[in-house]
């Protein structure tokens, strides 16, 4: 999964105390010691985005595609189910917020 604020499990509207306390979070329920995977996709997404200097240059200047995780996760939360609509998936698939 490339997106770090979905790895994070936040708002790309989010503030510097809000991502670090997802993060603080994230890494309680995956330790290193039990998920080194987890923990590392964790640790790279907070990096990523941890102050508002790093969010801007992430939105300015990241070029990788969204992967197959990153657009379901965009197209179908977690939480209530639903049916994304046609013309949200069709944008999440040309790489469009």
């Amino acid at each position: 999964m490339n997106d770090p604020y979905l790895i994070l499990g936040v708002s790309s509207g989010a503030e510097d105390d809000a991502i670090e306390s997802a993060y603080l979070a994230a890494i309680r329920r995956s330790p290193p010691e039990r998920d080194p995977v987890r923990f590392e996709a964790l640790r790279g997404a907070y990096e990523k985005i941890r102050t508002h200097r790093d969010r801007l240059a992430h939105a300015l200047f990241d070029q990788t595609p969204p992967s197959a995780a990153d657009v379901l996760g965009r197209a179908a939360p977690l939480g209530e189910p639903r049916r994304p609509e046609q013309r949200t998936l069709a944008a999440l698939l040309r790489g469009e917020s």
